[in-house]
């Protein structure tokens, strides 16, 4: 078994002790990604708007893009954020 295998499987929930499960979640909910897009293609159409839309066009993509790993109990729902997780591994 491997290191990491190890991990996940032991870790268990601080309040309730039951077994924590993984989840990937949206890191920034909300409109805020589609409104920073649509913010962005607009400023972008205009001559001098191109410098200011386009970093917030590609900010609101990152953001739509964006999803973190926590640790979540189904018991209580308490939760915390999983440092050091990489993207491919579940």
């Amino acid at each position: 078994m491997k290191a990491a295998q190890k991990i996940r499987d032991s870790v268990e929930c601080s309040h309730c002790h039951n077994r924590m499960e993984l989840l990937r979640i949206k890191k920034y909910t909300g409109r805020y990604p589609l409104v920073l897009v649509i913010l962005g293609v607009f400023c972008s159409l205009f001559f001098f708007g191109a410098l200011v839309g386009i970093p917030i066009l590609l900010s609101g993509i990152y953001m739509a893009k964006a999803r973190e790993t926590i640790s979540h109990c189904s018991n209580c729902g308490h939760y915390f954020k999983v440092f050091g997780q990489e993207d491919g591994s579940e």
